[in-house]
């Protein structure tokens, strides 16, 4: 937001540097005084009348000191140029003397530091002179009058800031509710007070008003289609669950009856059922995990725990395949959450690793307290020495149903749901979760969640 800020301001101040340009570019039109305009010429002409008097009067050096000050100077010449009271330096100015006496008005020439503005003044004698004042710049970063001055710069400092911020306060809010949707939050809106809504038209539709009402349209349409899959998907797979407990009595009464021909075949449906029930059981439990935001009722969980408590299991699996499975447990490392949600979690990516590393192959499991950015975290981190996953599919592997290129076998009995599990039972403990491939082979899947004492 501060760079968007600072981009507009920018802009309007070129813009307004562009038009003084201009006009320098054309000297003796008009006068460049930045900090007070007004009565500028009754003052110059007052205070020449006073200067003519006492050049007049024979008292011209000592007037003329009182009416020089470091930034400004008075000083009087005939209409050729010639130098009467004050620098002869600033007659030498003849065009613009001559200019001023023409037109009979206020003329001006711009220098490095200071301009001198000449107007045409009659003394009470009658005669004619030319007033010249020497009016130097209030900042030395006025060279040539190309900035105004700070009063000048202070205002509209305020006015661009404020327009500023009318731009990049809605583009910050839709900013903060397209991110909010990104982490999965569907319900997230752009927000408007009363106040805003006066302030940028909604009651009138302008178009950031409109680019807000359909930013929150889209969001309300995006909620609803995922609202509508999953419950379609929760639906089926409830649906699915009573033929396939039917299939499992019908395969069971044909079992009694089968000839042994038969048998293989039956075996064959059984093993096919199972796994149908399987996918139905993890896409229910993606879907329950999709409504809800945070664990209820948390409590003091020990990771350490759910590794032993879930050791046995998986190394039964991991058996079958001659798999090794080693462990480094911190009894430190603590998770305030439910203990059911995260040994789900663990356990579908220790099985995924068990699913994809070759036979004899090592899976390595650990935890750990860990201190980042100045906050503890308990961190489970997993890894195998299986073919790991192309570096541009690292998050996609998260997402239902997703499978990388190198696991796509047909031999392999996974369906692309357990990472989804893991990653938002992850999420809904206020934790992240993080794959990579290992230099020497292999992946590493690493959970981070808040510490026990952090979430109190």
């Amino acid at each position: 937001m501060v760079r968007l800020v600072l981009k507009i301001f920018l802009a309007y101040w070129l813009a307004a540097r562009v038009v003084l340009l201009i006009l320098n570019l054309t000297p003796h039109e008009e006068i460049h005084q930045f900090e007070s305009v007004s009565a500028f010429n009754g003052s110059l002409a007052m205070n020449g009348q006073l200067v003519i008097d006492a050049y007049e009067n024979g008292r011209c050096s000592e007037v003329q000191k009182l009416l020089t000050n470091k930034n400004d100077a008075l000083s009087i010449a005939t209409t050729d140029g010639s130098p009467l009271c004050g620098n002869p330096e600033y007659a030498k100015d003849k065009a613009l003397v001559t200019a001023a006496v023409k037109s009979g008005k206020c003329m001006t020439d711009t220098h490095a530091l200071f301009q001198l503005v000449a107007a045409s003044v009659r003394s009470n004698s009658g005669k004619s002179y030319v007033v010249l004042l020497k009016n130097g710049y209030s900042s030395m970063f006025q060279l040539y009058g190309f900035l105004p001055g700070y009063n000048s710069i202070l205002i509209s400092l305020v006015v661009t800031l404020f327009l500023a911020f009318l731009v990049a306060l809605p583009i910050r809010r839709l900013r903060r509710a397209a991110r909010e949707i990104a982490t999965g939050k569907l319900d997230a809106r752009v927000q408007w007070g009363k106040l805003s809504q006066q302030i940028y038209g909604f009651n009138g539709r302008d178009d950031i008003a409109r680019l807000v009402e359909d930013f929150n349209h889209m969001a309300e349409r995006l909620q609803a289609l995922s609202e509508s899959q999953r419950l379609l998907m929760r639906d089926v797979s409830h649906e699915l669950r009573s033929p396939l407990a039917r299939l499992g009595v019908g395969l069971g009464l044909a079992r009694q009856q089968a000839p042994d021909a038969m048998c293989a075949h039956l075996d064959r449906i059984e093993s096919e059922a199972q796994r149908l029930n399987e996918l139905i059981g993890q896409i229910l439990s993606l879907s329950y995990l999709e409504t809800i935001h945070e664990v209820e009722l948390p409590k003091d969980v020990s990771l350490g725990e759910i590794i032993v408590d879930l050791l046995p299991d998986v190394q039964y699996e991991a058996a079958q395949r001659s798999c090794v499975i080693t462990t480094a447990i911190n009894p430190d490392c603590n998770v305030k959450g439910d203990a059911e949600l995260l040994r789900s979690a663990v356990e579908n990516i220790v099985r995924n690793a068990i699913r994809y590393v070759p036979d004899s192959g090592s899976i390595h499991v650990e935890t750990a307290p860990v201190e980042r950015e100045g906050k503890m975290l308990s961190v489970i981190r997993i890894s195998d020495n299986g073919p790991g996953i192309p570096d541009v599919e690292l998050k996609s592997v998260l997402e239902p149903f997703y499978r990388a290129d190198k696991t796509r076998c047909w031999h392999q009995s996974g369906f692309g749901i357990g990472l989804a599990i893991a990653n938002r039972a992850t999420g809904v403990h206020g934790g992240t979760i993080d794959i990579r491939n290992r230099s020497e082979g292999g992946l590493t899947v690493e959970m981070c969640f808040p510490f026990a004492m952090e979430a109190l």
